[in-house]
């Protein structure tokens, strides 16, 4: 259990370059069968329990119980789950058996799955997955719901529609690998700060174009923003934020070719520490909603 956990949720970690962008590539991690990813929440939630949902914790207890990275937890095991249930299923297969609601009648599945189109071997298919799939959402929904009043406020960066899919990793120019997660959307709409905090640096870089680093006040996180068309004018060293204020506009200054946030995460550095920098995907997930690609780009990638 404790090798599945490790490779459920250890993150890479790159090596520092002059930008927060680009370093080493890392091996893509192995599936994960949806029955233990329901194990590894169920032990999440028991450990929450047994620590921090006691009466009389306290914010520090909260904080070194680990909910600060619940987030990202939850979202690491929403990525292994979509990850898993799409090696075995079609797209449009793997959206329906995620689109099940956690108390339909398991009578009813295949009918569901029939009615949204798919063919019969895909139903077959989707049907074998569905119990184990709707096991794992209960599991991820009580925890949300035993958790919603801890941990920090956080909000996703881009203050508009946008998309985003794991491109962490993906190459670069000269062997270096992307090492953050694109928010794509239209240039100038609002960016904003995940949590409150510390601006600990706001400056141009040849690759980052306009960038701000923030360091956020309760988990120690520091927020990497890149490719601002803008920032605003109060923001500078030392500024303080708050979760939601806006710092900037997305936009494609620097190295880019077309607007949208590049977004670096080094948890708990409480510095800028390019060593430190680890995969925002999971992250995201949970933070930002309605994060679909478009329909053409999905095709595009197939």
């Amino acid at each position: 259990m404790l090798r599945i956990a490790a490779a459920a949720l250890v993150l890479a970690i790159g090596s520092g370059v002059a930008s927060a962008q680009e370093t080493d590539a890392s091996p893509a991690p192995q599936l994960i069968p949806l029955a233990e990813l329901t194990s590894l929440v169920h032990m999440k939630s028991a450990v929450l329990a047994g620590s921090i949902l006691r009466a009389g914790a306290d914010g520090e207890a909260i904080r070194t119980g680990h909910v600060a990275r619940l987030a990202a937890f939850i979202g690491s095991m929403r990525a292994e789950a979509d990850r898993t249930l799409l090696a075995s299923l079609s797209r449009e297969a793997a959206t329906a058996v995620k689109s099940l609601a956690l108390d339909v009648d398991p009578a009813a599945i295949t009918d569901l799955l029939l009615g949204a189109g798919l063919d019969s071997v895909e139903v077959w298919r989707a049907e074998r997955l569905a119990p184990d799939w709707l096991a794992f959402a209960s599991a991820l929904a009580d925890l949300r719901e035993a958790t919603a009043s801890l941990g920090p406020e956080r909000v996703c960066p881009v203050k508009a529609e946008n998309w985003f899919t794991d491109n962490w990793g993906d190459d670069r120019p000269g062997g270096r690998a992307h090492k953050g997660i694109d928010l794509t959307g239209a240039r100038g709409v609002p960016v904003q700060a995940v949590e409150d905090g510390v601006v600990v640096q706001a400056s141009w870089h040849r690759q980052g174009g306009r960038q701000i680093y923030i360091r956020a006040d309760s988990t120690g996180d520091v927020y990497y923003y890149a490719h601002l068309d803008y920032w605003e004018k109060w923001i500078w060293t030392g500024t303080r934020v708050h979760a939601g204020d806006v710092i900037g506009t997305l936009g494609s200054s620097g190295n880019a070719d077309s607007p949208h946030l590049h977004f670096g995460w080094m948890p708990g550095s409480r510095r800028v520490d390019l060593d430190d920098l680890q995969n925002p995907y999971p992250l995201l997930l949970e933070i930002c909603p309605n994060n679909d690609p478009p329909e053409e780009f999905l095709a595009w990638q197939e």
